[in-house]
């Protein structure tokens, strides 16, 4: 028995003790880089954890590491552990840090999960001590967080700098009821962006992928409203690269309500002793609706004319076989058709 004790007390004793864990941010892997008009676009997620899977506590820094090398001496794209690890070395030997982003600057980087700066490409010709004849840029980042530690390199974003396809020309823009045909003449071999702006509002992409056509549809633009349209062309390089050009001169067009409200359904008419009501479904689009009745083969009398309410009650209908008409008004007046019902 004293011996089993002996045995249990000695599991709770403590072994050596371990080193403290070093924290350091997550290396990133998702950074990615391509050219729009004179400047570099690199974006990649937000840094978010540890290297030992831990939520990053914060961060003091993130830094943006650029490398120029000629085209002709660039190593090849690794494919060996070896190659990995020569590339890594590469890196380290000759990246210029070229920007800290920081406070304020951090803050303006993020969008969303991700952060998105711009490196001026012209500068960095300027300021270059030699610039090869034609250049190549590897980027990298590193976060530093954790009493100023850095975190590995990230995968090497690579750019080749070319001189921006001019924009597309002859844009024009045609209103319909199926929505805006857009069509424009673009250079062969090279791709298109279309960019879309409300009044007064701030410029997105419609479409979400680069297109290979001269001419697009836009069916969700919002109708009873003016849009603005302006195009960049796009020249897709070897290896997933692609330079961006500038913005075309922008083109606008006003868009009406052409299309009427959809038909009410769902109609009853139900009598009510001496009264009739009358039912029927919402229309999404409708602001107000347009109630008649008619007596026979008589000319057809106006009982509401902007009823937003879905039900009439007519307190002195007339004897004998009645129909009832419902039509829904859009906020431009677009009339839909008649829905009916009758009753005796």
């Amino acid at each position: 028995a004293l011996a089993a004790v002996l045995l249990i007390s000695g599991c709770g004793k403590e072994g050596p003790p371990l080193p403290p864990q070093i924290q350091m941010a997550e290396r990133t892997r998702d950074l990615g880089a391509f050219q729009e008009g004179s400047e570099a676009v690199l974006r990649w997620s937000y840094p978010q954890m540890t290297s030992s899977g831990e939520e990053l506590p914060n961060i003091d820094a993130v830094e943006v590491w650029r490398v120029t090398l000629p085209l002709g001496q660039e190593p090849p794209p690794p494919t060996t552990a070896q190659d990995r690890q020569m590339q890594r070395q590469m890196l380290a030997a000759e990246a210029e840090l070229a920007m800290v982003l920081e406070g304020e600057a951090l803050q303006a980087a993020t969008r969303g999960p991700d952060l998105v700066v711009r490196d001026d490409l012209a500068a960095w010709r300027r300021e270059a001590v030699v610039m090869p004849q034609n250049p190549v840029i590897w980027y990298a980042v590193r976060t530093v967080c954790c009493r100023k530690r850095q975190s590995e390199f990230s995968n090497i974003a690579r750019l080749e700098p070319r001189e921006p396809p001019p924009a597309p020309s002859g844009l024009s823009l045609d209103p319909g009821s199926a929505g805006i045909s857009i069509q424009w003449q673009q250079e062969e071999g090279i791709r298109t962006i279309i960019e879309r702006s409300p009044d007064g509002g701030r410029w997105t992409d419609p479409v979400g992928e680069v297109l290979s056509e001269n001419e697009w549809l836009d069916n969700e633009a919002a109708q009873g409203r003016s849009w603005s349209y302006r195009l960049r062309s796009v020249l897709e390089l070897e290896g997933g690269g692609r330079v961006v050009g500038e913005p075309s001169q922008p083109a606008r067009v006003d868009h009406p309500d052409t299309y009427p409200p959809a038909e009410p359904t769902g109609i009853v008419c139900l009598p009510e002793g001496p009264r009739v009501r009358v039912r029927w479904s919402a229309v999404n689009d409708a602001a107000a609706y347009v109630v008649r009745r008619r007596d026979g083969g008589g000319e057809p009398v106006e009982l509401a004319a902007a009823l937003e309410a879905v039900e009439l009650i007519d307190t002195s209908p007339p004897l004998g076989q009645l129909l009832y008409e419902v039509v829904a008004v859009d906020v431009s007046g677009t009339r839909s058709p008649a829905a009916s019902c009758s009753v005796t």
